[in-house]
C-alpha cells in the first residue's frame, strides 16, 4: 500500500511518500520505504499537468542509483533542509 502526499508550498513542490507491506497475511502494516523529495515549482497551473509532472520526476528520483544522483539543498542552502545537504557540500 502506498500513500503519496504533494504539496505546493511558495517556490517548491514536496512529495512525501510511505509504502507499507505485510510480512505475514494478519496483523498491522510495516512502512517499508518512506520518502521525501523536494523540486523547485515550475509555475504550472493545470492541476493535471502538475500532478503528471511531480509523479514523473518522483519516478526518475525513484529509480535512479543513488550514487548517480546529484542532489543539492532547498534554495536557502542551509543544513535544515529537507533533503539535509546543503549547497556547500556539493
Amino acid at each position: 500500500m502506498a500513500t503519496l502526499y504533494v504539496s505546493d508550498v511558495l517556490e517548491q513542490i514536496a512529495l512525501t511518500v510511505e509504502v507499507q507491506g505485510w510480512e505475514q497475511q494478519f496483523g498491522p502494516p510495516e512502512t517499508v520505504c518512506q520518502r521525501t523529495l523536494v523540486w523547485d515549482g515550475v509555475g504550472e497551473i493545470r492541476p493535471e499537468e502538475w500532478l503528471a509532472r511531480v509523479l514523473f520526476l518522483a519516478a526518475e528520483e525513484l529509480t535512479t542509483p543513488a550514487e548517480s544522483r546529484v542532489s543539492a539543498g532547498a534554495a536557502m542552502g542551509g543544513a535544515h533542509t529537507i533533503s539535509g545537504i546543503s549547497q556547500e557540500s556539493i
